[in-house]
């Protein structure tokens, strides 16, 4: 890329672009953002900071902070805090059901097992401390809990709207957006 910029070789340029972006797996996010911010390439950046926000700040050596400079590593740390408080709202707040179906024989016991089972089960997915799922692992893992009183109906309507929400690849992309512009 340096010697695309230097002999301005646009054609070239767009090659090698397209090279990396091709084995972009075989680079460390951190190197992909050095890339994109050094060189000016839009068009690796949004998936290599999205792969930085999945990586642990803690698992970021000096060099790799060196290469993604103050200003990106500044917003990971905001991002990844943003997405950790986001994680903790989804895990105490569970969806409430608001209409029962037909097959519901207690409402109320079906609405206070549904809030049990949330918060022992969601909630330890998305909060454990040695484990934390991702929201679709924490989905298909509470799937496969039992549900008490909460009849086959809610729960099944529970779920399509749990899998239409999909809370934390929204709040990513909202946040993608606002980063893109650094």
């Amino acid at each position: 890329l340096h010697f695309c910029d230097m002999y301005q070789c646009s054609h070239t340029r767009k090659f090698v672009v397209s090279r990396i972006q091709s084995s972009r797996f075989h680079f460390h996010p951190a190197q992909l953002v050095n890339l994109a911010v050094q060189y000016n390439t839009g068009a690796i950046f949004p998936f290599a900071f999205k792969r930085l926000v999945n990586t642990p700040i803690t698992q970021l050596t000096a060099q790799h902070r060196e290469l993604i400079g103050n200003d990106v590593f500044t917003t990971l740390v905001y991002v990844q805090a943003a997405l950790e408080e986001h994680r903790r709202i989804v895990a105490a707040e569970e969806p409430k059901i608001l209409m029962h179906t037909s097959d519901c024989q207690d409402p109320i016991g079906c609405n206070e097992d549904w809030h049990a089972i949330w918060w022992n089960g969601m909630a330890h997915f998305l909060l454990d401390g040695r484990n934390p799922q991702p929201y679709r692992e924490a989905v298909k893992r509470f799937k496969d809990l039992q549900f008490g009183r909460v009849s086959g109906g809610c729960k099944e309507l529970m779920f399509k709207i749990i899998e239409q929400e999909q809370h934390s690849i929204t709040l990513i992309n909202s946040l993608m957006k606002l980063v893109t512009g650094l």
